[in-house]
C-alpha cells in the first residue's frame, strides 16, 4: 500500500470496505437507524434498500419539513449521533447529504470516513463538522439548533478526553 502498487490500491480499498461494513453491523445491532448490511462483496455493500420499488429515498437535503416533523426528527438524528459517540465513534462526514429520508424516518448513510473519538487528534472538531452540518439544514426547517452547545454537551457526556487529546497521548487504550 505504501508503495502504491495495484496489489496496494486493491488492499486499501478492501480494508475501506470492510471497515464501511462492520461499522454499518456493529451500529445496526446497536439501534441505529442505518441500512441493515447484508454482504460484503470486492467491490461492494449489500445492504437494505431504502424508498420504493423503482424509487430510492431521497437526501434529506432536498426535502422541506413542516417545523414539527423536522424537530422530531433532529432528535432521532441526534439520538444516533449520541448513540454512535457512546461506542467511540463519529460518523466523519455527517450532513442533510448523508441522511436519507423515507416515510418520515431518517436514516444515516455513508459510514467509510467513520474515527475513533479517542484515537484521532482531530476528532472534537471532526465531531463539531458533523453537528453543525446537521444544525444547519434544520435550522433552514425552523429549528432552533445551537450546533455548538450540543457539541460540547455531548462530547464532556461522552469522551474522557478533552477536545485537543488522544488515548495515545495519555498512554491507554480507547477501548479501556
Amino acid at each position: 500500500m505504501r508503495n502504491k502498487t495495484a496489489f496496494g490500491a486493491e488492499l486499501t480499498h478492501i480494508s475501506w470496505l470492510m471497515h464501511e461494513y462492520v461499522t454499518l453491523q456493529r451500529l445496526h445491532a446497536l439501534g441505529a437507524a442505518v441500512p441493515q448490511p447484508v454482504g460484503v462483496g470486492d467491490n461492494a455493500i449489500l445492504m437494505d434498500f431504502i424508498g420504493a420499488p423503482g424509487h430510492a429515498a431521497p437526501v434529506l437535503h432536498g426535502v422541506t419539513l413542516p417545523r414539527a416533523k423536522a424537530q422530531a426528527l433532529l432528535a432521532e438524528v441526534m439520538r444516533n449521533i449520541e448513540l454512535m459517540l457512546q461506542h467511540g465513534m463519529i460518523h466523519g462526514d455527517l450532513s442533510a447529504y448523508n441522511i436519507l429520508y423515507w416515510d418520515g424516518k431518517v436514516t444515516l448513510i455513508d459510514f467509510p470516513q467513520v474515527t475513533l473519538s479517542e484515537g484521532n487528534h482531530n476528532a472534537h472538531r471532526i465531531f463539531q463538522r458533523d453537528v453543525r452540518r446537521v444544525c444547519e439544514y434544520f435550522r433552514l426547517q425552523g429549528v432552533d439548533c445551537d450546533a455548538d452547545a450540543l457539541a460540547a454537551a455531548l462530547w464532556a457526556r461522552h469522551v474522557r478526553l478533552t477536545p485537543d487529546r488522544t488515548a495515545r497521548d495519555e498512554g491507554w487504550r480507547a477501548d479501556d
